[in-house]
């Protein structure tokens, strides 16, 4: 499978217009407006990746959207599905091909959906634009990572990027449970051509074959992302901050 990487972590805050990071540790930039689903987000850029702190501004267009097919399987899907309910959502995962990784994924016989053009639309208009893929097997313990591709050049990207990117922070882990681990990783191995790093009798960690983010699935009393740990380069002791159903835990360099 082509390379892959983290692109972001979707994070659902409710009432995020009034939301702050304790101590604003991580920065929030406007983000912008998803019509299509009635949300929209607030943006953390890291060094590796970003948070997208994503709310519910037309609770009645994404309760109707999630009853399509796509919908089923769209980013903000599993807020409805857990009844809003505060947390880390899903994540997505960046390829500069995503036609071509159709292709491979429908070549291995895994079901998809997409690629679907979006966009998002800030206060002054500007506009943002990608094309989103979706793992559409329905039979998952844990909501599956979804791949992305930016339309802009990722070269320009970064360099419009690179001055709002928190660098002291990077994204290592990403920590799941799961109630039937061995499927999630058997699922996770055949979805995103994983590598099984180490295993013992509760904790699986997978990684993708290019990236060095951890995925660490933990067996669980119930399914859904749990942690996230950051790097942070510019403390001497690690520490730890529960936000809104996602404890985010920080490393020191």
């Amino acid at each position: 499978m082509q390379y892959l990487k983290l692109d972001h972590i979707i994070h659902y805050i409710h009432q995020l217009e009034n939301f702050k990071f304790p101590g604003h540790l991580l920065t929030l930039n406007q983000g912008g407006q998803h019509e299509r689903f009635g949300t929209f987000n607030r943006l953390a850029y890291l060094n590796n990746a970003y948070v997208e702190l994503l709310d519910v501004y037309k609770p009645d267009v994404l309760q109707k959207i999630v009853k399509s097919e796509e919908g089923r399987v769209s980013f903000p899907s599993k807020i409805v599905q857990d009844h809003y309910s505060q947390g880390m959502k899903t994540l997505a995962l960046s390829t500069d091909n995503i036609e071509q990784l159709k292709e491979d994924l429908e070549g291995k016989g895994i079901d998809v959906i997409g690629p679907i053009d979006m966009h998002r639309e800030n206060i002054k208009g500007d506009k943002t634009s990608w094309k989103l893929l979706y793992i559409a097997d329905p039979d998952y313990r844990v909501k599956p990572p979804f791949f992305i591709q930016w339309d802009e050049d990722e070269r320009k990207r970064n360099e419009k990027l690179d001055a709002l990117r928190q660098k002291e922070f990077t994204i290592k882990t990403i920590h799941l449970h799961s109630t039937e681990r061995a499927h999630t990783v058997k699922k996770w191995q055949q979805w995103f051509d994983m590598d099984i790093v180490s295993d013992d009798e509760n904790t699986t960690i997978l990684q993708l074959k290019q990236d060095q983010l951890l995925f660490k699935i933990t067996d669980g009393t119930d399914s859904g992302y749990k942690s996230v740990t950051i790097k942070d380069s510019k403390t001497t002791s690690p520490y730890t901050l529960i936000i809104r159903g996602l404890r985010y835990i920080f490393e020191a360099d």
